[in-house]
């Protein structure tokens, strides 16, 4: 669609304000407005619509101007599981938008969509967020956008859509963009066509340069695994077809193309219809997501464990797209919030989640139920089949994240905003337990979503009602923080005897006086240690319990999406440090480690990813991944005490199986960095980075002061004294070289 208009003075400033019912692209006199893709992104369209807003001021020009706007199916009317098309609205797709010229008078003139719009039919003839896109490049009109086009008989006056009730808000988010460029590591005929290996899992979509005749259609099909005889195999990815077609305008010079309103999750694409055998050149990865920025950087010196990280950071970027989806490739791509819940204590080191969590915190807001719930998924396109009920572990994520957002950046404004949504949710629970156990209005209940404790001789999952009651004790020990926080004392009192309520509850219904918890699963004892639901005389045999169940199975895990993000916490905090780097270094199934052994370049949603029911099999989820969280803090060395890290603790978890560790983070008050070495004879070095306004609470493995080198000196550190064998020592801003003999 199009739109002819003349600025009639020189023009000061000209703003731009656009969103769709839809996806949409801008145009000025020819030219792209900005770079923000797939947008407006994934919302509950019935209740808010986020627009940006641009600074066109250099691409409107005195006379005659056109402004244009290719619009798509995008999120809102593109299927979404598992409502279908137009799973928060009705049709059609809308596009609005609002030019405001500023002129050099100081008049304010205001080009608006109304019926003096003409519209016609793109090349564009099928765009789906799940399904992929198709484009006829015979349709193209060139210059469509620009001064000087005259529409011919395809144009017509565009329709005034139906208006809409719902909320126009500002995006405070970043968009989505193109974050980088992937080249074919490989490139093999495979049954007449091509498939070309990018040797990395992503999220993005294939940009091709193809020669031949008008009417010649390429077709790429795109899938995360191959089968046996090379070819793309499709089908984890369910009712997702992930296929773009291209068809020829037969230009003599060659085209280039790449689509505009989908994205796929893959590694490999199928490439059909060419002419000739494509380069690796002809091929490129263009790799999209949020434009969060990179705040952390993770070096540790084991291949296992450096792998694990990456693997996980790319994940996270494959799922961040507008909102944190669970998967990136099949008909899913939905917001689940057990999946956020566990992962953000990893995700805000990687990435700057600040207002990228404020962004989606408004959908989960949205789609909390009216008795406080909170939904599974938000945007919630379940609401017409899924219960009114919260899922222990997935709807927490309404209070954890605001609280994990809080710690991380020191703002307390992500609290107030969510205060009242948060309390609904408490007290939501509180309506339905049984004197302090979280019983019913469990919904659908996910569990330790994927453990592997049923796999086992005798073995059963974790009960319900125990992970409800723990989560609940998570989420209540976060309000009572929060309260603290933003001085509401009142709350405060009332959240602390809930704590205490539940503690007791707890311990009487699932902690037996042997140290077994409920039915002896990992993840029961790995969540009553995390959330101090055991008496302090059992913390010890409790511990016991689960390091021996953990050994006796040959030091593996069966935990899933609950019980994995906290158990190298729980072991270490315990004592147990050798254990966690059992779980961290072993490659056998079931671990970490295996993934990366099977060549993952990604963390899969199940342990047997490479096994199990192909149809529920994803291999970009970042959830098993959400321990890189513990890497960072507790391996790395950069774990917060205060909210923004105004004071931080350095306090490695070691073993002489890994010589060094390390990470950089850029905090709000500067980068933090920490780089440390172990050599076989004990020696131990550590180089720290504390930036200002920020003080480090460092612990070195030494018992006596003359032991350690403070910048080649004797210590001039102030010692806090010795706790759990290691020299406590303030640091203050500043650059440090720490040396400590065996």
């Amino acid at each position: 669609m199009r739109r002819d208009f003349s600025a009639t003075d020189a023009v000061a400033q000209a703003r731009l304000y656009v969103t769709a019912l839809g996806a949409y692209e801008a145009y000025i006199n020819g030219k792209r407005v900005g770079d923000a893709l797939l947008a407006p992104e994934s919302m509950d369209f019935s209740k808010r619509i986020l627009y940006r807003v641009f600074d066109v001021t250099n691409m409107v020009g005195r006379g005659a101007n056109v402004i244009g706007a290719m619009v798509a199916d995008g999120w809102y009317g593109s299927y979404t599981s598992p409502q279908g098309r137009f799973a928060f609205g009705n049709p059609p797709l809308r596009f609005m938008a609002q030019l405001e010229l500023t002129y050099s008078s100081g008049r304010v003139e205001r080009v608006v969509t109304d019926q003096s719009w003409m519209i016609s039919a793109s090349p564009i003839l099928k765009s789906d967020i799940y399904d992929g896109e198709d484009y006829d490049a015979r349709r193209e009109q060139p210059g469509w956008a620009a001064p000087g086009f005259h529409p011919d008989a395809k144009w017509s006056p565009v329709a005034i859509a139906p208006s809409v009730t719902a909320k126009l808000q500002p995006t405070v988010s970043p968009p989505i963009r193109r974050m980088g460029l992937l080249k074919a590591k490989s490139l093999k005929a495979v049954n007449g066509s091509w498939v070309v290996d990018f040797g990395q899992n992503f999220a993005g979509w294939a940009k091709i340069r193809v020669k031949g005749i008008a009417g010649q259609k390429v077709t790429l099909k795109f899938a995360e695994i191959l089968k046996p005889d090379g070819s793309v195999d499709q089908a984890n990815l369910r009712a997702a077809l992930a296929t773009d077609t291209y068809v020829l305008k037969g230009d003599p010079a060659g085209e280039v193309w790449e689509p505009r309103f989908t994205y796929h999750g893959f590694r490999y694409v199928e490439i059909s219809g060419l002419s000739n055998a494509p380069t690796p050149d002809d091929v490129m990865g263009v790799v999209i997501h949020s434009d969060t920025s990179r705040t952390g950087h993770l070096r540790i010196g084991h291949p296992i464990i450096q792998t694990l990280w990456q693997n996980s950071l790319w994940s996270q970027k494959s799922n961040f797209m507008g909102i944190p989806t669970d998967c990136p490739q099949r008909d899913e791509r939905l917001g689940w919030m057990g999946d956020a819940h566990v992962f953000w204590d990893a995700a805000a080191f990687n990435m700057d989640v600040s207002t990228f969590t404020q962004r989606w915190m408004a959908d989960v807001r949205d789609a909390q139920w009216p008795n406080g719930a909170f939904a599974f998924i938000s945007p919630n396109s379940m609401r017409d089949t899924a219960p009114n009920e919260a899922s222990p572990g997935w709807a927490d994520a309404g209070v954890i994240l605001p609280w994990t957002t809080w710690q991380r950046y020191g703002d307390t404004e992500v609290i107030n905003q969510n205060w009242e949504a948060m309390s609904a949710y408490i007290g939501y629970i509180a309506a339905l337990s049984d004197d302090g156990i979280w019983s019913k209005g469990h919904g659908w209940d996910f569990g330790d979503w994927l453990a592997l404790d049923s796999r086992w001789p005798g073995d059963h999952t974790t009960p319900p009602d125990l992970i409800g009651t723990a989560m609940w004790k998570h989420s209540t020990l976060a309000m009572m923080d929060m309260a603290k926080a933003t001085k509401r004392q009142k709350a405060l009192e009332d959240y602390t005897r809930l704590a205490e309520k539940i503690d007791a509850a707890f311990a009487k219904a699932f902690v037996h006086s042997d140290g077994t918890v409920g039915n002896g699963s990992q993840t029961g004892y790995i969540l009553a240690l995390r959330y101090n639901l055991v008496p302090p005389q059992l913390r010890a045999e409790v511990a016991g319990r689960l390091h021996d169940n953990i050994v006796s199975r040959g030091r593996l895990l069966t935990t899933g999406f609950l019980g994995t993000p906290h158990s190298l916490d729980v072991l270490a905090d315990n004592g147990y440090a050798s254990l966690v780097y059992d779980l961290l270094l072993r490659t056998e199934y079931p671990s970490w480690g295996y993934m990366v052994m099977k060549g993952a370049t990604t963390t899969w949603e199940r342990w047997n990813g490479d096994a199990g029911d192909i149809s529920m099999n994803s291999f970009n989820h970042y959830a098993l991944g959400a321990v890189i969280g513990f890497v960072y803090r507790r391996i790395a060395g950069i774990d917060p005490i205060e909210p923004g890290f105004r004071r931080f603790r350095f306090n490695p978890v070691l073993d002489r199986r890994v010589a060094s560790g390390g990470a950089q983070y850029d905090a709000v008050s500067g980068r933090i960095s920490t780089d440390w070495t172990l050599n076989p004879e004990g020696h131990f070095r550590l180089r720290l980075s504390v930036p200002p306004n920020t003080r480090a609470e460092v612990h070195l493995p030494a018992t006596n002061q003359t032991n350690i080198r403070e910048n080649g000196k004797p210590l001039a550190s102030q010692s806090l004294g010795i706790v759990n064998g290691r020299m406590v020592i303030e640091a203050g801003p500043g650059d440090y070289d720490f040396a400590v003999r065996a």
